[in-house]
């Protein structure tokens, strides 16, 4: 995911955690990453069965803010059938004074994935941010259904997000999410998490407290709080 005002949305949740160098290339930057994760957490929720996972992606930024990139992970979850998780996205990012801004669409696709009895788990969301100083706060909406989810089409996930470096090369984050998914298993959840980041020898390591809490996700497995260590770089 992208190191950028939607990519504190995404990653806090999810914990890729990746980077931010790239390759200056006239008015464009590519870069590339890779992680690890020991659980893959996403919107709170464990993609990967609460085992580890391996990421990373690529990315195109253009200098008039315009972007672009794909991202993939291994999963295990819900009965998809799939190994692997691969998201592509794009938009645009920019900046007005010290306000940050950030609108795009975000597909994810599971090869050979689907549900029993449900839609194809394959999902495309629009998303808008905004963020000022450390404090971001970003919507999605689901322009198909829900990760498989039956007539989730519309459902929505609203994050707000903090992240501060207290000392050099160390990074303290925090989020809340609030999910609705629409239809009639539908339902809603919040989603929390927690940790620090460092920085040190060109590997970025996490540790991570992530949770939810609900009726929709109560005695959910997937759901239940768990610490996560992560381990990425990017290049």
């Amino acid at each position: 995911m992208r190191k950028t005002l939607i990519t504190t949305a995404v990653a806090l949740s999810a914990l890729p955690l990746l980077g931010t160098s790239s390759l200056a290339l006239a008015e464009s930057e590519v870069s590339a990453n890779v992680g690890f994760v020991t659980d893959y957490r996403y919107r709170g929720i464990s993609q990967s069965d609460r085992k580890p996972a391996v990421q990373g992606g690529f990315d195109y930024e253009h200098a008039s803010g315009l972007y672009a990139g794909i991202w993939g992970s291994s999963i295990s979850w819900l009965g998809t059938g799939s190994g692997a998780e691969i998201d592509v996205y794009g938009g645009y990012a920019g900046e007005v004074g010290d306000f940050s801004y950030d609108v795009g669409v975000l597909h994810y696709n599971y090869p050979g994935g689907k549900t029993s009895g449900s839609p194809n788990p394959n999902t495309t969301e629009l998303y808008v941010g905004g963020g000022w100083g450390p404090v971001s706060l970003t919507y999605y909406h689901s322009m198909t259904n829900l990760f498989g989810a039956a007539k989730s089409k519309g459902s929505h996930y609203l994050i707000a997000a903090f992240e501060h470096e207290i000392v050099e090369n160390l990074t303290f984050d925090a989020h809340i999410g609030r999910q609705k998914v629409k239809g009639p298993d539908g339902g809603s959840y919040t989603d929390y998490g927690i940790g620090l980041t460092y920085a040190v020898g060109g590997f970025d390591v996490g540790l991570h407290y992530i949770d939810t809490s609900g009726r929709w996700v109560k005695g959910v497995k997937e759901a239940k709080g768990t610490a996560v260590v992560s381990v990425s770089r990017s290049f």
